[in-house]
């Protein structure tokens, strides 16, 4: 151990690791000062809190310990009951959430963080009644708002979840994830010149080719939807120009099959189409399976897009 560390209490060794996101250092010294102090309420709470983050099996318990000893600190119940949801204790986050509420009812992270804990307990009304609460007081990109879209699209109310999606890309017109939610959902509700509006924004957001397939892929899903295969042919000719992993192979297949398009093995070898599009020719997907190619590459774009904003 240095000698600045060995002059240092084990509260402040562990504070100061905490803040430095050494969270197992911070532990270690939170634990050696709760040797000679087992009570003590704030290396009780650096343990935990450090725990958390190392996955310490007594985490929790340390947590609650600080809580019973703080009855009144809204922080102390919301660190428990982030503590359990993480576990995967769902009633009893809820019931650590909601004396968060009792000490600060206007707590929007508690109400966003309950509203989520209510709908994996399976109690939908609620959740969505809380986060509708924060929605209509924070900001259109808050939390609780991109909670919201997700919840009403779970529940089928596509109309809801679209209104939703739109109040958050207003506010952040930047962000890919929420055009693409505006774009699926109108294309889902029948709002199709918005849902088109939508996929060319998110086209002019992303970076990265395979992106730019997925939104190109969402467009022809549009075209198709309005009955103008020629148009989405165009597009999945430009999806197959640049994508580098045949996602849309099946795709174009299928559309110069049905448009009889070049579907010819002869012409599309003399073309240099792809080995595996040239043998795609030779059974082309049904439209219901290029669909699902299509439904694939989306949800493969939302996934990606959703790590990046938790990252």
């Amino acid at each position: 151990m240095a000698e600045d560390e060995r002059e240092l209490s084990d509260l402040d060794q562990a504070r100061s690791h905490f803040d430095a996101g050494e969270f197992g250092r911070a532990r270690e010294a939170a634990v050696s000062g709760l040797a000679a102090a087992p009570d003590d309420v704030e290396l009780l709470r650096l343990a935990g809190r450090a725990g958390v983050e190392t996955g310490a099996a007594d985490a929790v318990d340390q947590l609650r310990a600080v809580a019973e000893r703080r009855p009144d600190s809204a922080d102390s119940w919301r660190e428990l009951a982030d503590a359990l949801a993480a576990e995967g204790r769902t009633s009893e986050a809820e019931d650590a959430f909601r004396r968060v509420l009792e000490i600060e009812p206007e707590d929007e992270v508690a109400l966003t963080a309950l509203g989520h804990t209510a709908f994996a307990a399976g109690n939908r009304d609620d959740a969505v009644s809380m986060l509708e609460q924060v929605a209509g007081r924070a900001a259109g990109a808050s939390t609780a708002a991109i909670s919201l879209v997700d919840m009403y699209r779970t529940l089928g109310q596509t109309d809801e979840a679209l209104a939703a999606a739109r109040r958050v890309a207003a506010d952040n017109p930047g962000d890919a994830l929420a055009a693409l939610d505006v774009a699926e959902l109108a294309l889902a509700a029948g709002e199709l010149d918005e849902s088109g509006e939508a996929f060319g924004r998110l086209r002019e957001i992303v970076d990265l080719p395979e992106d730019e397939v997925a939104v190109l892929q969402g467009m022809i899903k549009l075209e198709l939807a309005r009955g103008e295969d020629r148009r989405g042919l165009d597009w999945a000719r430009q999806a197959a120009a640049i994508d580098t992993v045949g996602r849309t192979t099946g795709v174009l297949a299928h559309l110069e099959a049905d448009l009889e398009e070049d579907p010819g093995r002869e012409v599309a070898v003399a073309r240099g189409q792809s080995a595996a599009f040239v043998m795609a020719l030779e059974a082309p997907p049904t439209r219901a399976e290029a669909e699902a190619l299509i439904e694939a590459t989306l949800g493969d774009l939302r996934r990606g897009l959703a790590g990046e904003a938790r990252g």
